[in-house]
Formats: C-alpha cells, structure tokens, sequence
C-alpha cells in the first residue's frame, strides 16, 4: 500500500509521516508491524520493553501507540497507562496487539485507556485500516484543539488590546467633569478621539484577519521612526500618567530608525507604558529611553519606580496568566497576558524584550531591535 493510499489520498497527515509507536517484547513482531506501517507510509519507533519505549519517546511524541498487551516485566495495560500519565502522551491514542486468549483483559485494556485492539495473528489490512483511522482521528482532534486555543487567544488579545484605549477614554471622560479651562478640555476631546479612532482601527484589523494566522499578527518590516512611535504612545497614556500624577518623559538624544512594523512596536511601547502606569506609586515618574547602539541594533527601554519584579517570580513574568505578587498601585485591571503578548510581537520582529531590576527600585523593561537587516555572508 502507498503512502497516498495510507493518507487516504487527500492529505490528512498534513505532509509529514504519522510517527507509530510500536512495543513487543519479540523482534520478529516487531519487524513484522514495522515493515507493514513503513511500506504504507507511516514512520515507527520500535521498542522491545516499556523502558525503552519511554526512552525513545522522550523527545517526540508519537502520534499512536501500537503495544503488545502481554510483555515480562511491566506490560502494555502498564504501559499505557504511564504513557496517559505524560503530558506530552497523555491523550495518545494506544491500540492494544492480543491473542484470543488474552480477550478477557479487553475491560481493563479500555480503563486504561486503550482506543482498540486487533487479534494475533493479524492481518496486514485489518492493522493498517485501524491504525489509519485512530492516527486521523488523532489529528482531526489536533486541528480542532489548536483552533479553539487560537480562537481563545485571539479573543484574549482583542480584550487586552483594547483595554488601553478604553481606558484613555475613560479616564479623559473623568477629567472632562472636573475641567473649566476650555484648551485643556480641547485636548482631552481630542485625546478620546483619537483612542476611539485606535480602537477602531484594532477592532477592523483582528476582523479582517483569519484567527489561525492572526496570532502571528504578520508583521510588515520597514524603516520606523523610533522618536515618532515614542511621542506617539507618550500623548496616549499623559492622561493616565496625569490621573495619578506621574509625567512621563522622552530620553531620546537623536532621531534614528529600526526595523520594525511600525504597529507592532507602538503596541509593545504602548504595552509597557501602560504597566508602568499601573505599577508605580503616585507622584512618581515614568521615563522611556531610546538609543542607538551602534550601527546595527537599538534599544528602548521603559523604567519606573514602583515595586520590581521579585527574582524567585522573573521566570514566570513573561508567561501568560502568570501570578505575580505585585499590584497596581490604583486598583486597576491586569489581564496577565499583556506581557506576554509583548514577547511574542518582539520576537516576531526579531527584536528581545527583557526585564532588568532598576537601581534604587523599580523595574526597567528593554527592548532590542535591529537598525538595519543583516546581511548574508
């Protein structure tokens, strides 16, 4: 049998050969089983005990496992249910090789997990329909699960893009109550424009987008201003920074480019300035410094002087829904992902993103981005 005809001709392994498991105590089984998964297609890990098997599994999971149910030592129903037990095996789908003899263990085989079983002695066609069908199974479910994480992401990333204009919104509403001076009350009208422009804009770019590519959010790379994004972000977030007296000041020394998606790098700015908002004390002050570093990379980096990053905690900092110790210092909402998301943009870019303790106290975020593309040997 081809491998088109083990594909059942239309794809389904999505162009890689299905990795098979296949676990026996005698290599002439072994051999046999292999040989017949090879020739139809299908790539196999032999394994003669269930130590092996997890030896050779260590680094990439099969896509099913083929086992012998009865083997010295520990045998199949064990282990499959070690391999249920992995969480990088733990919904492999196992197929259980029986004699007739051995069919009264068919209820404990399906406790333990086990999708199916075939008789010994086999017959090459009957293996190979079964084992065909449990692999696409396996990677329908695969496809399925992946597209409800990235929907779930994608929703999780239009909420926590979103946050930051609505919140400039909401705060230049409150000052608006409060506010007589006539250019004052000009400047937060036109600043609740222009975050209801850039929610706007954020909501027609995620629904023009396919959610399994959008959490790529395909960066376009060109020449980027950095002083332009920085002054850009800075008018966006001075109505927070003012609702908690905290100025926020431009260290920029010289006007310089790198290479970026000029949106992408206004929503990681826009990202950490926002956090630093929120973690620092009132009164306090924001700083955002940009800098050539030489001829090929730049850096921007966002400090302030609320309470750091504890160092047993800066492992998790760039993880999504990491638990953190610290607090706003105003109450305000966190999502927890916000950082993360700033990580995945950076590296997207090919730009490092890295957290630094600063002296005195407070938190120092840095960005690194390329000036210019490098060029081949």
């Amino acid at each position: 049998m081809s491998e088109t005809e083990a594909n059942g001709g239309n794809g389904t392994f999505a162009g890689r050969e299905p990795l098979v498991l296949v676990v026996d105590d005698q290599e002439a089984n072994i051999q046999l089983v292999g040989t017949v998964l090879t020739q139809a297609g299908f790539e196999v890990i032999p394994a003669m005990s269930a130590r092996q098997a997890l030896d050779r599994i260590r680094d990439e999971a099969p896509d099913l496992a083929l086992l012998d149910m009865v083997m010295p030592g520990t045998d199949g129903l064990e282990l499959a249910r070690q391999l249920h037990a992995r969480e990088a095996t733990a919904d492999l789908p196992v197929i259980m090789l029986t004699a007739h003899d051995e069919r009264e263990h068919l209820v404990r085989a399906f406790e333990a997990g086990v999708v199916d079983f075939i008789s010994k002695p086999f017959a090459a066609k009957e293996l190979l329909a079964r084992v065909r069908t449990h692999v696409e199974l396996k990677f329908a479910r695969d496809r399925l699960a992946r597209v409800a994480q990235e929907r779930a992401d994608l929703m999780a990333l239009v909420a926590h893009d979103l946050k930051n204009p609505l919140s400039s919104i909401s705060f230049a509403v409150e000052l608006l109550d409060d506010c007589a001076d006539a250019d004052k009350r000009g400047r937060l009208v036109a600043s609740i424009a222009e975050a209801a422009n850039n929610g706007l804009d954020m909501i027609q770019r995620f629904l023009s987008a396919r959610a399994d590519v959008e959490l790529r959010r395909g960066v376009e790379m060109g020449e980027v201003t950095v002083a332009e994004i920085l002054k850009t972000v800075v008018a966006r977030f001075e109505v927070q920074g003012a609702a908690k007296d905290i100025p926020i000041r431009i260290i920029c020394d010289e006007e310089f480019t790198v290479r970026a998606d000029a949106h992408v790098l206004e929503g990681i700015c826009s990202n950490l300035v926002s956090n630093a908002i929120k973690y620092s004390p009132r009164g306090s002050e924001v700083e955002v410094r940009a800098a050539a570093e030489g001829e090929l990379r730049a850096r921007i980096a966002v400090l302030d002087r609320g309470p750091g990053i504890p160092e047993e905690e800066r492992k998790a900092l760039f993880k999504r829904y990491a638990r953190l110790s610290s607090r706003p210092t105003a109450d305000e909402s966190s999502s927890g992902i916000g950082l993360a998301l700033a990580r995945q943009d950076a590296t997207q870019m090919g730009a490092d993103l890295w957290y630094e303790p600063r002296p005195g106290g407070g938190s120092v975020f840095v960005l690194e981005l390329e000036r210019r593309a490098p060029t081949s040997p």
